[in-house]
């Protein structure tokens, strides 16, 4: 089992890079849901956002071969995680 920091923070992650078309949202919502993370996870126009209840998701997740994340910021977010029952990926934001 992985150690992780869940709690009911939430983190905006946000991710730029080659990131549409291979699949990247759909392994991020598989591991999410494998892991019991809640949260959400959308295209946006430079890439993805992903606001997951923990900070350091991404450091054990692999990426979709093909994918190529170029940059990423995570900052705490004004969103109440206990109001999150599962992970999904939602529609995008263009």
């Amino acid at each position: 089992m992985i150690a992780s920091t869940k709690s009911s923070k939430m983190f905006l992650i946000q991710l730029t890079g080659r990131l549409h078309g291979v699949g990247f949202r759909y392994a991020v919502a598989q591991y999410a849901n494998a892991h019991k993370f809640v949260g959400t996870v959308r295209n946006v126009l430079n890439g993805v956002e992903i606001l997951i209840n923990d900070k350091y998701f991404l450091k054990n997740f692999d990426s979709p071969m093909f994918s190529r994340v170029e940059t990423k910021t995570i900052e705490e977010s004004n969103v109440v995680g206990a109001k999150y029952k599962d992970f999904r990926v939602i529609d995008s934001r263009y």
